[in-house]
């Protein structure tokens, strides 16, 4: 890692991105919505393509955001091929959106122990809000994608988008929060009659649990509760299934191949995440990649010079332009407010990140800030070379 020196005088280490993309095999970025972590996952795997490295990026996220940054309409459930010629770039990229229900589908396929548990699954109304709209349910499945897509030797590395959340790595508790749905007190309520029953057949149970379910239809007025019942009864047989996939995909996450990457902005409420972050990172023993510091405003000139400085000939350039004014301001003055907003802006963003470098030290980098929307390959290139600069 190189060395730099921010404008309190401390050494930062500079986070090489060159090494990260050479070394990984899986590469996570994080972080909150709106600081541009989708341009930037997809500007990593276009530098890793170009390198030489077969890449895939793969979005949780269900908007549009990857494939407008790659100047596309739309990205399939399968990993689509992106055609860098048009850029005169070679490589072999590809991008794909995770589609949930279609990951959970093939997962019960998988784990089902016979047809009857497959079909009840597939057929219940539960299953159906579950496997495309249930809290977790996105994050969870996106593991399940990235371990299969791991485990396989098709691409050298794996950059996965994870979705917009309040926190950057909420995602890591998704498969919590599933699991303790199936395994809390309601669904033991439910599924009770079973475990006494013991070798009693699927279907015998669904019989002798009737009187129950009626009971309960009576007490809360819905008749809902047989749908539930089978739902949580067929998934039952599959549960030591998935905590074991979901324990291999832990594995993965904390193999020395793997990183972790916050993306964030030059912004309090964004750089509050930082140490939250990595505190985290440490706590689960999950490998540490570094910190990218997004849509950073840079100084309007060289650093040796005054920041409000605008000479005599430059002066006089301005004032020789023909000038229709706008709002009865001359040119002059709005050049000079403009000079002054952005050497403002620049001033805050460097104060700010020098602090939180301060409060914790850590690889990163920072990359400008774009005065234009990026969703093309052409601007995808330009934050790239920006991000490698």
């Amino acid at each position: 890692m190189r060395s730099r020196r921010g404008s309190t005088g401390r050494a930062m280490d500079e986070l090489d991105i060159d090494a990260l993309l050479t070394e990984c095999r899986v590469l996570v970025c994080c972080g909150s919505g709106g600081v541009g972590k989708t341009t930037t996952s997809a500007a990593l795997a276009l530098l890793a393509a170009t390198h030489g490295r077969s890449t895939l990026v793969i979005t949780i996220d269900p908007a549009k955001r990857l494939a407008q940054a790659m100047g596309l309409n739309d990205l399939s459930h399968e990993p689509q091929r992106i055609d860098l010629a048009p850029i005169g770039r070679s490589g072999r990229l590809s991008a794909m959106m995770l589609d949930t229900k279609r990951t959970f589908d093939a997962l019960i396929d998988k784990y089902a122990p016979n047809e009857t548990v497959k079909e009840t699954i597939f057929a219940n109304a539960y299953y159906q809000h579950l496997s495309s709209s249930l809290m977790g349910s996105r994050e969870f499945m996106a593991m399940e994608k990235v371990y299969e897509i791991a485990s396989a030797a098709e691409f050298d590395l794996v950059i996965v988008d994870t979705p917009p959340s309040q926190h950057a790595l909420d995602f890591l508790d998704a498969p919590r929060r599933l699991f303790e749905l199936f395994e809390g007190s309601f669904v033991g309520m439910l599924l009770q009659p079973y475990r006494i029953a013991g070798r009693l057949g699927f279907d015998l149970f669904r019989r002798s649990s009737d009187r129950l379910l009626k009971v309960f239809e009576k007490l809360t007025g819905y008749e809902v509760l047989a749908d539930l019942s089978d739902f949580f009864l067929a998934f039952s047989g599959m549960f030591d299934g998935f905590k074991e996939r979901s324990r291999r995909v832990g594995e993965i996450l904390r193999r020395p191949d793997t990183r972790f990457l916050l993306v964030c902005a030059p912004e309090p409420t964004s750089l509050g995440e930082v140490d939250r972050f990595f505190a985290r990172l440490a706590a689960e023993g999950l490998p540490v990649g570094g910190l990218v510091v997004n849509r950073v405003h840079q100084p309007p000139g060289p650093s040796d010079v005054h920041p409000d400085a605008l000479d005599n000939t430059d002066r006089a350039r301005l004032a020789s332009i023909q000038d229709d004014r706008i709002e009865g301001r001359p040119l002059v003055e709005r050049v000079m407010q403009s000079h002054h907003d952005h050497t403002t802006l620049a001033t805050a963003d460097a104060r700010a990140i020098a602090g939180t470098m301060v409060a914790h030290h850590s690889a990163s980098v920072t990359v400008p800030h774009f005065n234009r929307d990026l969703h093309s390959l052409a601007d995808l290139a330009a934050f790239a070379a920006s991000l490698d600069a």
